[in-house]
C-alpha cells in the first residue's frame, strides 16, 4: 500500500480541480477512487484534512499548535 504525504494529496486534489479527477490520477500514477477519496476528505474537512494516518481530522477552529499538542 502506497502512503502519499500531505503536501502530495494537496497538490493532486488541486491539479484534479484543474484538469478532472480521471485525468489527475492517470498523470500522477494514483487510483482514481483514491484521488476521489481525497477530494471527499477536503470537503468534509477542509484545511483538516490529509493530516496523515491515524491522526483524527482537525476541526476548523482549531489552531494549528492546537493540533500539533
Amino acid at each position: 500500500m502506497n502512503r502519499y504525504d500531505k503536501a502530495f494529496k494537496e497538490e493532486a486534489v488541486r491539479l484534479s480541480d484543474e484538469i478532472g479527477p480521471k485525468e489527475a490520477a492517470e498523470q500522477l500514477g494514483v487510483a482514481y477512487y483514491t484521488l476521489q477519496e481525497w477530494r471527499k476528505r477536503r470537503t468534509l474537512h477542509g484545511d483538516g484534512a490529509h493530516i496523515g494516518s491515524g491522526h483524527a481530522y482537525a476541526s476548523a477552529d482549531k489552531t494549528a499548535r492546537e493540533i500539533e499538542l
